[in-house]
């Protein structure tokens, strides 16, 4: 137990002087934890899913609706952008919030259990389930009950899909590396390929700055 205290006491010092820590002038900011730029990842996953579903929403429940015969083109329009802006914002925010809160846990787990199983799926799904269920309205029997049920309700229905993901990795390792390992290098070849075009551009553009600049100055002083 003081072990574990030592750890966690540790871990929340570097986390502290990792979050304050003073960059000079000139030097490059410290590179964001992995797990950031994976929970940002797969929140932005589910921020877009949650767009298209509500945007997919509004145009079925546009086509399933009674077309009035007395209402105005105008009008029609602006029902339909309501509807859609709604749609989108409210699924949009709904399904982002969830997959932002499940893919904090499952990180949140899997770094403090040191360990990447389905059972860091499980756990993460019956956290984010028992949370939606508090938000149901109502007194404090009827959230406890919401959140009850979404514990049972995250951990049935995670508990296939964690167990899929973890034999999924163990299946493909062999071909995800290669395949991540082409991409990356691709990738900063690219990027070098760019910044190389880029400083190019910017000499030849200062070139042409400063060969113009000395007709400039001729021009005058022959003028004068």
């Amino acid at each position: 137990r003081v072990s574990l205290e030592r750890r966690a006491r540790a871990r929340r010092s570097l986390v502290m002087e990792r979050a304050f820590e003073r960059i000079k002038p000139g030097e490059d900011p410290p590179p964001p934890p992995p797990e950031l730029l994976q929970w940002a990842r797969e929140t932005t996953y589910g921020l877009c899913g949650g767009i298209v579903y509500g945007a997919a929403s509004a145009h079925y429940a546009e086509r399933r609706r009674v077309v009035d015969a007395m209402e105005s083109a105008t009008k029609r329009k602006h029902r339909i952008w309501t509807r859609t802006i709604s749609d989108v914002t409210l699924h949009g925010m709904r399904l982002g919030s969830f997959v932002s809160v499940f893919s904090a846990a499952r990180l949140g787990l899997e770094k403090r259990r040191d360990a990447r199983d389905m059972w860091n799926v499980v756990g993460a799904g019956m956290l984010t389930s028992a949370l939606t269920g508090m938000a149901i309205p109502g007194g404090v029997a009827v959230r406890a009950r919401g959140a009850a049920l979404g514990v049972v309700v995250g951990g049935a229905a995670t508990l296939p899909f964690g167990y899929a993901m973890q034999e999924l990795e163990k299946l493909v390792p062999e071909l995800v590396a290669p395949a991540a390992a082409a991409a990356m290098s691709e990738g900063e070849s690219r990027k070098l390929d760019v910044t190389e075009m880029f400083i190019e551009q910017v000499e030849a553009e200062l070139e042409e700055y400063r060969r113009e600049e000395r007709k400039r100055r001729r021009g005058w002083f022959w003028k004068s």
